[in-house]
């Protein structure tokens, strides 16, 4: 039977989805997570964008997307409201398991879009894991810090301008999901600490003599009561659409590259 013009899994039937799994397409799933990203960006933005990436990617390079998983590790957030998070051990086991049943349903050849830093941990334990087990290679795609990589060039400073709310989130967010940006919220980011501590990151600080920063596990709504840092007033739909298109090419052409390798596996 001729499969329906779609690339999402999820709008397949049963039968559909074997016949499917006997092409051996390649299979994204996205994985996002709930969590502050300063009060003009909504909570959902890691998952939204992730599902997003992996449908488009998906339309151009004729892969399939599986179901989302929206939830993700975001133990450093703890402190704002609205943080959904699950602990690095759930979420390292949901993913093995999704792993695991994409494999049960034939499916071999599988890219993780996962757009949050504290997913990689686990994620990448579930996808070693299921190297182990399954003899199947997992791909990795992290769009956000993709777009850290890739935008550079496009600041005046990009220490200055990059930063959790700032850049190039922003920009990208006002790009994909202007109506879900509300600009008039947004306020300066910036880090300090009540209790002597200089502040350079979530989980950095600065150390008198030396130019290595040292680690500190703070909470991040320790540092910051906004949750930002970076130059909020520098988001530019524009400059999100730099964005769009820098990201999508690396990963359109790693999808190439994992296809290529990974297409006589079985």
């Amino acid at each position: 039977m001729a499969l329906p013009a779609t690339h999402r899994l999820g709008e397949l039937s049963w039968t559909q989805v074997k016949e499917l799994a006997e092409q051996d397409p390649i299979i994204l799933l996205p994985i996002g997570a709930v969590e502050q990203h300063g009060p003009h960006l909504p909570i959902h933005e890691d998952s939204i964008v992730a599902e997003w990436v992996a449908d488009k990617l998906a339309k151009e390079n004729g892969c399939y997307v599986a179901p989302a998983l929206n939830y993700g590790h975001s133990g450093t957030f703890r402190g704002y409201h609205g943080n959904l998070s699950l602990s690095q051990a759930t979420l390292r086991n949901v993913t093995y398991e999704i792993i695991e049943a994409l494999v049960k349903s034939g499916f071999r050849r599988i890219i993780i879009v996962d757009n949050n830093g504290g997913n990689v941990g686990p994620v990448t334990g579930a996808g070693l894991d299921a190297r182990r087990d399954f003899g199947v290679l997992i791909g990795h795609l992290y769009p956000w810090q993709l777009g850290y990589a890739l935008m550079r060039d496009v600041y005046d400073d990009p220490a200055k301008a990059y930063g959790h709310g700032a850049e190039p989130e922003h920009s990208a967010m006002l790009a994909m999901f202007p109506g879900q940006v509300q600009g008039d919220l947004a306020v300066a980011g910036g880090l300090e600490s009540s209790s002597g501590w200089t502040p350079t990151s979530y989980t950095e600080a600065a150390i008198p003599g030396y130019d290595v920063r040292g680690t500190v596990f703070w909470d991040f709504s320790e540092v910051s009561s906004t949750g930002c840092t970076g130059d909020v007033s520098l988001g530019s739909a524009k400059t999100g659409e730099i964005w769009i298109e820098r990201v999508i090419g690396f990963c359109s052409a790693y999808i190439r590259e994992y296809d290529k390798n990974t297409a006589s596996a079985k």
